[in-house]
């Protein structure tokens, strides 16, 4: 396996292709927190690996004037000590992993994974993420939500790069809040994880605009459609708030595997989707 350092965006996509022309299979690394697992585990087999740690134009949370830019190579520990961050991806950055974890992965690489238990994916799809990718023939923009195709599966194609992420003031106007479980309280992979983001109506307290997403119940990280359009625009009451969680049940699909059962997790989502929602709404 060969392994090459790109010093521009431009230099890495053009050496990919040259090297893909070639028929070799190439990947790309940052962190590689995940992806030096899979290769030790033999899921993948790259045939060079471009370094894009020297890229600094894929670094940094910016503040703009529309919304935040976070580029690809931010790591996890800038995103957890930024405070310009919505809650729920303040939170979902700061539950990943261990320290050292934390200073090495990048949130790129933790959304190119796209494990469906990936503590930054539930936030992005809470926040309505649009993902830029680029490759030699320019960039698209891919909400995020179409951005999942499956277990480690994406819309990104081989001759792309994530480059960054935004979030549009709109989605930084709001409340929000993020929660997982595990098996133990530090450098666990969620067994299930939720984002809840709302807007509430000033005065009245009605909700007027909600999304809520989670992570490791379905092959996907999944936006609860019928839980959000049963809060939107109701002032939240017990009640409601009951009728929302059987809603919740109702549109996963969690499987059983060696982290956790199918009940446990359909169970345990409904609690974590609670406690989202009462501290998005000051509770």
């Amino acid at each position: 396996m060969d392994y090459f350092f790109a010093e521009t965006l431009d230099h890495a996509l053009q050496t990919a292709r040259s090297k893909t022309a070639q028929g070799k299979t190439v990947k790309f690394i940052a962190g590689g927190t995940d992806l030096t697992v899979q290769i030790e585990d033999k899921l993948v087999s790259p045939g060079l690996l471009i370094d894009l740690t020297e890229i600094d134009e894929l670094r940094g949370i910016k503040k703009e004037k529309m919304g935040l830019r976070i580029g690809a190579l931010t790591t996890i520990a800038e995103l957890a000590a930024s405070s310009d961050l919505p809650a729920c991806l303040l939170q979902g950055a700061r539950s990943i992993g261990s320290p050292q974890i934390r200073n090495l992965g990048t949130i790129g690489g933790n959304i190119c994974t796209a494990s469906p238990c990936g503590d930054t994916l539930t936030p992005i799809l809470a926040l309505l993420g649009i993902l830029t990718l680029n490759s030699p023939e320019g960039e698209r923009k891919v909400p995020s939500e179409d951005f999942f195709l499956g277990p480690r599966k994406t819309a990104l194609r081989e001759d792309e790069i994530l480059t960054e992420i935004w979030i549009d003031n709109q989605a930084l106007e709001g409340n929000s809040a993020f929660r997982k479980i595990g098996k133990r309280n530090g450098q666990v992979i969620s067994q299930v994880n939720t984002a809840v983001w709302l807007k509430k109506e000033p005065g009245s307290g009605r909700i007027s605009d909600v999304r809520v997403s989670v992570g490791s119940v379905a092959p996907t990280p999944l936006r609860l459609r019928k839980v959000e359009q049963a809060l939107c625009g109701k002032i939240v009451d017990k009640k409601l708030i009951e009728q929302a969680e059987g809603l919740v049940e109702m549109e996963i699909s969690p499987i059983s595997d060696v982290r956790a059962g199918r009940d446990y997790r359909s169970t345990v989502t409904r609690y974590l989707f609670r406690d989202a929602l009462e501290e998005s709404l000051g509770a």
